[in-house]
C-alpha cells in the first residue's frame, strides 16, 4: 500500500507523523477533524504503553515502508502484549489503522511540498484514484477538476475524504493548465452540507457531499498552516494569544473534577533571585539533578523535556525564585491538560499541553504554576498567587489527560 499510494516515504510526511502526540481515546469520535492532524489516536487504545507500540509500528510503516501484512505482525504481538479487546476483526483494525495513517500522512506531507511551489505552480487538480474497490460518486465527479491553489474549496475537500478515500491532487503551471485547453481555472463546485447522526458524538454537519463525517478539513492546511502575506502574518503575530481559537472547549465539572484544585504540601523552597542568565542556567542545571537536560512525563501520559540552557535564555530573571515550584509541578502535576487550538490566520492547529498544581509557600501563602508544552518541549510557563480563582479556572480547559 506505501508504493502503490505514495512511493517511497519522503521528510515532510515522516515530521508530519512524528509531531503528533499520543493521546488515549475511548473512541475516534474523541477528537474531530483537524485534531486528528495533531493527535496520535486509536480508538480504545487508552493506555500509554500500548499507544507507543502501536505508534512506533506506524512509525515503522510510514518511515521505513514495512508492509500491511508485517503491520499485522505488529498489531498481533501488540495487542496480546497488552490483552488489548478491540472492536473489530484483526485484519480490519490492522488495516484501518495502517491506510489511514499512511494516507493522512502522505497527503499531509504533499501539501507543504506543494505550497512550497505556489508561486511557480499555482494550480492544483483533483485526482481521483481508479484503484478503489467502491469509487464514491462525488470523488469521480470532481476528477479533474482544477482550481487555485488557495482556493478555500480545498479547505474542505483536499484529500483523503473519508475512510479509504485514495484520491490526491497534483500541481499544475499556468503551461500545464493551457495544456489541457484551459484559460483559467474552473469554478469550485457549490457544497451541499448536510447533518448526520454518528451515535458516539450525535449529530454533526458534514460540508458536503461524498465527504465522511469528521473528514471535511484539509489535513496539511491543519499541520502546516496556510502560507499567508507578510502584513498579514505580522498583524496575527501582534494578536499574541488572541490569535488562536480553542477547538476543545472542556470544563473539570466534564470530567468530575472538583471546583478547585487542593493546594499541596511541597519540599520546594524559593531560591536566590539569579543574578545573571549563566547563574540562571546553573539554579535549572542543579534543580534537574545536575544534568543540562531531563524528560519529565507528566502523569504517566506525557513526555516533556526540559533544557537547562533553553530555559535560562528564555526566563526573566526575576521569576527565577519560582523554580523549585516549576520543577516540582513538572514532576507531581495536580493535573494535565490537553488543548486544541487553531491559528485564525493559518488555520493550523496545534495540541497544547498544559500543566498544573497550587503548592503551599508557607502558612499564609499558596502559588499556582501552571506551563505549557508543544511537540514535547515546554514552550511556557507562570507562577502567581493561587488567589485569583478565576484566573486558575481559566486555565483548566481542554481535555483532561491526567487528573490526581
Amino acid at each position: 500500500m506505501g508504493a502503490e499510494y505514495g512511493s517511497l516515504p519522503f521528510k515532510e510526511q515522516i515530521d508530519f507523523f512524528r509531531d503528533k502526540v499520543n493521546l488515549p481515546t475511548k473512541a475516534w469520535t474523541d477528537l474531530w477533524q483537524g485534531m486528528h492532524a495533531r493527535a496520535f489516536v486509536v480508538a480504545g487504545a487508552t493506555r500509554e504503553a500500548l499507544l507507543s507500540d502501536l505508534r512506533g509500528l506506524v512509525d515503522d510503516a510510514i518511515a521505513k515502508g514495512t508492509s500491511l501484512q508485517e503491520f499485522r505482525k505488529g498489531f498481533r504481538a501488540a495487542a496480546a502484549k497488552h490483552g488489548w479487546s478491540y472492536n473489530g476483526g484483526e485484519g480490519w483494525r490492522a488495516k484501518t489503522i495502517y491506510g489511514t495513517n499512511l494516507r493522512t500522512s502522505y497527503q499531509a506531507g504533499r501539501y507543504k511540498q506543494m505550497t512550497a511551489v505556489a508561486k511557480t505552480r499555482p494550480f492544483w487538480q483533483y485526482q481521483h484514484s481508479e484503484s478503489v474497490r467502491y469509487p464514491r460518486p462525488a470523488h469521480e465527479g470532481w476528477n479533474g477538476l482544477v482550481l487555485r491553489w488557495d482556493d478555500t474549496w480545498w479547505d474542505v475537500h483536499f484529500p483523503p475524504n473519508g475512510w479509504g478515500c485514495r484520491c490526491s491532487v497534483r500541481t499544475l503551471s499556468q503551461r500545464d493548465l493551457e495544456r489541457l485547453g484551459k484559460e483559467g481555472p474552473d469554478e469550485a463546485p457549490k457544497e451541499e452540507p448536510r447533518t448526520v447522526d454518528i451515535g458516539t458524538r450525535g449529530p454533526v454537519e458534514v460540508k458536503d457531499k461524498g465527504i465522511d463525517p469528521g473528514w471535511d478539513y484539509n489535513v496539511g492546511k491543519t499541520a502546516w498552516g496556510q502560507p499567508v502575506a507578510q502584513k498579514v502574518m505580522e498583524e496575527w503575530r501582534a494578536m499574541k494569544g488572541d490569535a488562536w481559537e480553542v477547538l476543545s472547549p472542556g470544563k473539570p465539572a466534564d470530567y468530575g473534577r472538583s471546583e478547585r484544585m487542593p493546594v499541596d504540601a511541597t519540599t520546594a523552597k524559593l531560591v536566590k533571585k539569579a543574578a545573571t542568565a549563566e547563574e540562571s542556567r546553573q539554579q535549572i542545571e542543579t534543580l534537574l539533578g545536575h544534568v543540562p537536560e531531563k524528560v519529565f512525563n507528566l502523569g504517566g501520559v506525557v513526555p516533556v523535556v526540559v533544557n537547562a540552557q533553553v530555559l535560562a535564555d528564555h526566563l526573566a530573571l526575576s521569576r527565577t525564585p519560582f523554580l523549585p515550584a516549576l520543577i516540582d509541578a513538572l514532576s507531581d502535576p495536580y493535573e494535565v491538560w490537553g488543548s486544541f487550538q487553531r491559528h485564525k490566520g493559518t488555520g493550523r492547529v496545534v495540541l497544547r499541553v498544559r500543566a498544573m498544581k497550587v503548592v503551599r509557600l508557607d502558612s499564609t501563602r499558596s502559588l499556582l504554576v501552571v506551563f505549557d508544552a508543544r511537540n514535547g518541549a515546554l514552550e511556557s510557563w507562570t507562577a502567581i498567587p493561587s488567589k485569583d480563582l478565576k484566573y486558575v479556572e481559566k486555565q483548566r480547559e481542554g481535555v483532561l489527560l491526567y487528573g490526581r
